[in-house]
């Protein structure tokens, strides 16, 4: 199947420029929290910007003869001012400095003094969302002179149309300072993070096309943080790997030749065995005398020679799955067994319920059973009992009554060619575990010791059968002899 997978992302959905627009995006939301106190601040310092340009109108008043003014005049100041009424409120006394006639109700009236940031941010809301037209009474002291408190009286229209000029000048601003921030965000985190990411993605890419290539020429000093420390794991982690699939591809070429090695040998040891045959009717007697000799050893060769082939088979033994009953391939594999016995005295307690059925290979598990069963009795075991249990697995346990397993054959036991026995190929377990994997179950040593050596087999659990109607032909159940 080819592989679809890009080598580089694409531009609108890198990691640079989703770090950008989250930047950008968490900036936005940090002013969209302060946007309603920044609206509140500027309501209050433009309504004390009014407060002080009147209280400065009222001055000019007391700067004229007799304190009086032209109508002409009064109205200018009034309207530089942008108030309609200028009172001025001392200690001692409240002075109406300057006014002209109004017919608009007074709708809303606020005093600095006492007016919170949160009040005024919601004043500015309603101003903005729905403006209510009319006249607005509007008390502060007054920025230039201390202890004179400043009343003023004028049309919300102007106070309206500066909110909204304030409003989108905050956004504009929130928006300026998120596309700042987000651009010097995403330089330091593109220089620090994205482009060593892709260094590293390149590198990935690169080995995943061709694992076995020279490595390149090392780049520049690892970083001393997390970043840095992925570097150097990924660049040991690919000359092991490196190594590794070197000796694999060396060891399979190996492996193909001694295959064809033992295909020629068999033929070859076919023969000398066919010819071997005729030694036994030979009129010498001493080679009569060698004759089961020289057989015993031709056949031990042809028997290495096909488990080396079963061995050296590319990927997992075929299957041909049957559901079957349990007991009475554990009967087969008691009577084979008997040819490897040393005497007649040694016997296979079949245990196994009745009732137990599995869905399996018979072939590939009668062989696992008999290379078990023959191994205990070279090993010296006199007695061989078979039981078998089912749960969510089959269960099933070869336990014997031999001298146990040496230290040395333990840690080797499922290597193939270690054998811990004179003239053994060491490939008779490993065979065996790669049967029972391929079945999904496994084999594993339980206990071995003086007492004996038990092995587990594990087989995946099916459902419980009925017995069979009919006994198999084959010797009595319970102890046979082999």
């Amino acid at each position: 199947m080819a592989d679809r997978r890009p080598d580089t992302a694409r531009p609108a959905r890198s990691l640079s420029i989703r770090l950008l627009w989250l930047t950008v995006g968490f900036v936005m939301v940090a002013q969209a929290l302060i946007l309603l106190p920044s609206l509140g601040r500027a309501y209050l310092d433009w309504l004390g910007t009014r407060i002080e340009a009147s209280h400065i109108a009222a001055l000019a008043l007391e700067a004229a003869p007799d304190q009086m003014v032209g109508e002409e005049l009064e109205d200018q100041l009034l309207r530089l001012a942008g108030v309609e009424v200028v009172s001025l409120r001392k200690t001692d006394q409240r002075v109406l400095a300057l006014a002209r006639p109004f017919q608009a109700p007074v709708v809303k009236t606020v005093d600095l003094d006492t007016i919170p940031l949160p009040r005024a941010a919601a004043d500015v809301v309603a101003l903005l969302v729905a403006p209510t037209p009319g006249l607005m009474r509007v008390i502060g002291p007054s920025p230039k002179e201390p202890g004179t408190v400043v009343d003023i009286v004028m049309e919300t229209g102007a106070l309206t149309r500066d909110m909204h000029l304030a409003l989108a000048r905050i956004l504009a601003e929130a928006l300026a300072i998120s596309l700042a921030a987000g651009v010097l965000l995403f330089l330091a985190l593109d220089w620090l993070l994205v482009r060593p990411m892709r260094r590293l993605t390149g590198s990935i890419v690169a080995f995943r096309k061709d694992p076995e290539a020279a490595p390149v020429a090392p780049g520049p000093p690892a970083r001393d943080d997390e970043i840095g420390r992925a570097q150097i794991e990924l660049a040991a982690m690919q000359e092991e790997l490196r190594r590794a699939l070197w000796q694999k591809s060396r060891l399979a070429a190996l492996g193909t030749a001694v295959t064809k090695i033992n295909h020629d040998m068999r033929g070859i040891l076919a023969t000398a065995l066919m010819i071997s045959d005729r030694l036994t009717t030979s009129e010498d007697p001493k080679v009569r005398q060698m004759a089961p000799m020289l057989l015993a050893s031709i056949e031990r060769a042809v028997a290495l020679c096909k488990q080396t082939l079963d061995y050296a088979r590319e990927g997992p033994p075929p299957l041909d799955l049957n559901r079957f009953a349990l007991a009475p391939l554990v009967d087969e594999a008691a009577r084979a067994a008997e040819a490897g016995a040393r005497d007649g005295l040694a016997q296979v307690e079949n245990r196994v319920p009745p009732s137990i059925e599995v869905l399996a290979d018979r072939e590939q598990l009668f062989r696992v059973l008999l290379n078990l069963l023959r191994n205990g009795f070279e090993a010296g075991a006199r007695r061989v009992a078979v039981s078998a249990a089912k749960d969510e697995t089959i269960a099933i346990t070869i336990a014997d009554d031999g001298p146990g397993l040496p230290p040395k054959v333990r840690d080797s036991l499922f290597s193939p060619f270690a054998s811990g026995r004179r003239g053994g190929t060491g490939l008779g377990l490993a065979i065996a575990r790669d049967v029972m994997r391929t079945h999904g179950g496994d084999i594993a040593l339980e206990t071995t010791g003086p007492e004996g050596t038990v092995f587990r087999l594990t087989l995946p659990g099916e459902a419980t059968a009925e017995p069979p109607a009919e006994p198999a032909p084959a010797a009595s159940r319970g102890t046979a002899k082999v």
